[in-house]
This record gives C-alpha cells, structure tokens and sequence, in this order.
C-alpha cells in the first residue's frame, strides 16, 4: 500500500481566508517543510479523499470543488500538484464529499441544505437535491461497496439514507430533537452507520430494517461531536475512532457497549481529522500538528 497522505488547511489573513494542499509521499513526519509537495488554494479545504495514489480531489470553502494530481514536469523532473478539474456549483461552503466505489462518482453536500452527486470525470452534477435537508448538512458518507446509496447528517436534526435509483431516494434512518453532526458507515459491516450529535452522543444504527433500528447510543463526549471513522481492517471492523469539539479523541469498541479502547487529549486544540493506517491512528488539528495514535486491543 502506498504511504502517501494529503494534509489540507485553512489560513485567515487579514480579513480573506485561503488554503493549502500538502503531499506527503512518507507518512513518517506531518512537519509542512517535509511535505513532497504543495499547492495553495484560493478559499479554506473542507474535505477531500484519494482517488488514486496520486490522484485526488478536495472541497474548498467557495463551494469549490477541485481534481488535483501529483505530476512530474518533463523538463525539470519537478514535482508539483496539478489541477485537473474544477467546478463550482454550490452557493455555500462545501463540508463534505464522499467517493463511491467505482471511483467515478462521489455525492457532496453544502451548508444550504444541498447534495449533489458528481461524474467525477467529466465534473458535472448528475443529480441534484436542493432541499436535501432543512438546516445545514453536516456530514455525507457512501454505502461501501455500491453506487447509488449514501447516508447524510444535518443540523435539522435528521439523518437520511439516500438511493439515487429511487423517485423518493430518501429516508429518515434516525431523527432526534438535536442536531446531527457526523455520519459514518462501517466498511466491512455495511448495514451499520453510526451518527454523532451536537450534545456528544454517538449513535449505533442498523439501516437493514423498515425505518432503520438503534442499536446502542451514549453520551461519551462534553461537545459536538465532529467525526466518526470506523476502523477498516476487517479483523478490527468494531472499532470506532472520533473526535468533538475539542482536543478529545476516543476509539470506542462498538460491541462491547462503546467501551473506550484508547483516549487521547494530546492536541492543544480542536481535532479535525481522522484517519486509519494500518490499525494506526492519525489525527490533525487546529493546533497545527498531526499525531500518530499507535495502541493494542489488550491496552484495556
């Protein structure tokens, strides 16, 4: 497997906020001067997700969505980040994106309540669900292993499952009286999703029955939480990695009633990403660092 990873990040000067994409093709040091590679951005990076190893695409606070490749220059041998691709089709910032399976499709979703699904080759919207929710969307993820069913979070308190292939493509999986911030669909168990809300609950639901079913719910965290992501060796599928609005981060065992399998409070500010690499856990945060989170299932 490849040791790459792509770091994005926010900068505010004065009063314009821009981006910056950094490659890493060694996974061993998140120093910025170590990066092989770096290209700025013209608005703050959301989100993003490999489409190959050195291939990938972004979500910027502009609405902006960007194809970016590593490349070699043939005369200097230089390497540098190329854009591919750009479109920009929605009115707000663009929190999240989620590629399906085939690689060839992803699905988007803003902070006015839109979703779209995207021919990522061509970069244009193949559907488009304007109303998607009430309030703002907080979080979309793909159903592993298929291309046409996604779950969305939002803020007005629902979160749905989609499939495209349907007139009426969505249904409300769960609906609580606060809102809902984060959404994460297991890799290896794909009929489980798990959902986290503003008052720092998690929740565990099983999307195979009429209406969805709740399988587990606490309250592990003091804030929001900000993101899910199940772990996805699949000898260590019950593993549940998240992270709130705050320098927090929890592994929790989601079949031994969310037992914490590892805590960390090493960052200094908010955590805003989270990532798996062989049962290693990478984090970034606000504090400008990432950590690597390394621990044993017998630690507890």
């Amino acid at each position: 497997m490849e040791k790459s990873a792509i770091l994005g990040g926010s900068n505010m000067t004065d009063h314009y906020w821009s981006g910056t994409v950094w490659y890493y093709n060694d996974i061993s040091d998140f120093n910025k001067d170590k990066s092989f590679v770096a290209t700025k951005t013209e608005s703050g990076v959301c989100d993003g997700a490999y489409l190959e190893h050195n291939k990938f695409i972004i979500s910027e606070d502009t609405g902006a969505l960007q194809v970016l490749c590593l490349v070699e220059e043939a005369d200097t041998h230089i390497p540098e980040i190329q854009c591919l691709g750009y479109a920009c089709l929605h009115d707000s910032s663009l929190v999240t994106l989620s590629v399906f399976c085939d690689n060839e499709h992803l699905v988007t979703g803003e902070m006015d309540s839109c979703i779209k699904v995207w021919d990522i080759t061509e970069l244009i919207a193949t559907h488009s669900f304007r109303n998607a929710h009430t309030d703002a969307i907080t979080c979309i993820d793909v159903q592993p292993s298929n291309s046409t069913t996604f779950v969305s979070s939002s803020l007005d308190c629902e979160a749905l499952m989609w499939d495209i292939r349907d007139s009426k493509p969505a249904q409300c999986i769960l609906k609580k009286d606060i809102g809902l911030t984060a959404v994460h669909w297991n890799p290896i168990l794909d009929n489980t999703v798990a959902i986290g809300t503003e008052n720092g609950d998690v929740v565990l639901v099983d999307v195979r029955k009429a209406g969805a079913s709740v399988l587990q719910e606490t309250c592990l965290f003091p804030r929001s939480v900000y993101k899910l992501l199940f772990n996805p060796n699949p000898e260590r599928s019950e593993e549940l990695a998240c992270c709130c609005d705050d320098n927090l981060i929890q592994v929790l065992d989601i079949n031994n009633n969310f037992l914490s399998l590892y805590k960390n409070e090493d960052h200094t500010d908010f955590v805003r990403g989270l990532a798996w690499y062989e049962n290693q856990l990478f984090s970034c945060s606000w504090d400008n660092t990432v950590l690597k989170h390394t621990y044993s299932c017998n630690d507890q």
